[in-house]
């Protein structure tokens, strides 16, 4: 069963089933809409009990299938197109697949792990650099700044007017 406001708002639902003996289901909750399986057992007339906040007009959806004569309508499927031999193939296809993308990422794991570490390792040296670089650069500047000044700087004693 699947419930769902008409209009497409969102605010909490519950719902909760009855059976004709009486016995309630769990509350199912959902933001908009409310979705619950349930297994039909007893003849009778079944209750559906829908909470909201405020009065709204909600759509019911109920599907409804036998396991016994779903296996069976794909069995017959399956032997008039004969395809339980493809399924099967194709079975195992999915699983190798699957391996394979397992594998795969775990090995681009690795990899990217290792390559995570090599850029740490280069961002260390490039901080290094960069912290050299600029004790250099002060110490250059302030050396300037005492040159230039000592090349300015006016000797009283050898001054004649």
């Amino acid at each position: 069963m699947h419930f769902q406001p008409v209009r497409q708002s969102r605010f909490p639902l519950a719902m909760r089933l009855t059976s004709p003996s009486g016995e309630f289901s769990e509350w199912v909750e959902g933001d908009g809409e409310a979705f619950m399986k349930h297994n039909v057992t007893e003849d009778g007339d079944y209750e559906i009990c829908v909470n909201a906040p405020r009065p709204v007009r909600v759509a019911l959806n109920i599907f409804f299938h036998n396991p016994e004569k779903m296996e069976q309508a794909l069995e017959r499927f399956l032997k008039a197109h004969e395809l339980k031999g493809s399924v099967g193939e194709a079975v195992t296809s999915i699983t190798e697949r699957l391996y394979s993308i397992f594998y795969s990422i775990k090995f681009y794991n690795k990899i990217s792990v290792r390559d995570e570490a090599m850029q740490q390792s280069n961002s260390d040296y490039i901080q290094g650099y960069v912290v050299i670089f600029c004790i250099s650069n002060i110490i250059i500047a302030i050396s300037q700044v005492v040159v230039v000044r000592g090349m300015f700087k006016v000797d009283n004693s050898r001054i004649r007017i």
